[in-house]
């Protein structure tokens, strides 16, 4: 089984590439799926670390961690942002493995796609054989995000702008999915990545 780990910047595009992927016979994960997991869990010394950083208030004794605020004060406080990054990626990673190991096991699939936004700057595009970044233009990426969060130009300007550049990204790519245009462009852009890494590694 081959390890692929997948990038690129907000609104680019990486989860319609992750999903065909998927449906093309990949096994596929997000990161921010498997840090959600474990933020969200009730394990009480992940918990008691949260609350020294956030305050006691960033839980609620019935329902748990205030998903709303966390996400607010993550998005407004860098160096709480850091704290958690930090705090979660060993674990992240750690879990990753495991599934790792468990699906090489199987045989069941050649490649492992592993989604992580923050797959360059955090240093995990090392841990991967090949990296595909997604990206599109920055009229269609201050578009989609636009209509996705329902921000103005310069809200949505401000966060692509917060975010690591798209361009160092590009640097370590072995694959770029270029999701500009319609939905049929970008998924045949996605099939002609598959293909090709079908090809190298000589997959039938």
């Amino acid at each position: 089984m081959f390890k692929i780990g997948l990038t690129g910047g907000i609104c680019t595009g990486k989860t319609f590439v992750l999903n065909l992927l998927k449906e093309l016979g990949c096994y596929t994960i997000c990161a921010d799926d498997i840090a959600k997991k474990i933020l969200f869990s009730d394990n009480s010394g992940i918990s008691k670390e949260i609350a020294k950083v956030f305050g006691e208030n960033i839980y609620d004794k019935k329902k748990g961690l205030k998903k709303e605020e966390f996400s607010r004060i993550l998005f407004e406080d860098a160096e709480k942002r850091n704290f958690i990054n930090n705090f979660v990626h060993p674990m992240v990673t750690d879990e990753r493995n495991k599934i790792i190991n468990d699906l090489s096991e199987t045989k069941a699939f050649a490649f492992f796609i592993y989604e992580s936004a923050l797959l360059v700057e955090a240093g995990t595009y090392k841990d991967f054989e090949k990296i595909i970044v997604v990206y599109t233009n920055r009229d269609e990426q201050l578009k989609r995000l636009m209509e996705r969060d329902g921000i103005g130009r310069q809200d949505a300007e401000a966060r692509i702008k917060a975010q690591f550049p798209l361009s160092e990204k590009l640097k370590v790519a072995h694959y770029t999915i270029d999701t500009s245009g319609t939905f049929e462009q970008a998924k045949a852009k996605t099939l002609e990545t598959f293909h090709l890494m079908k090809k190298e590694y000589k997959i039938p």
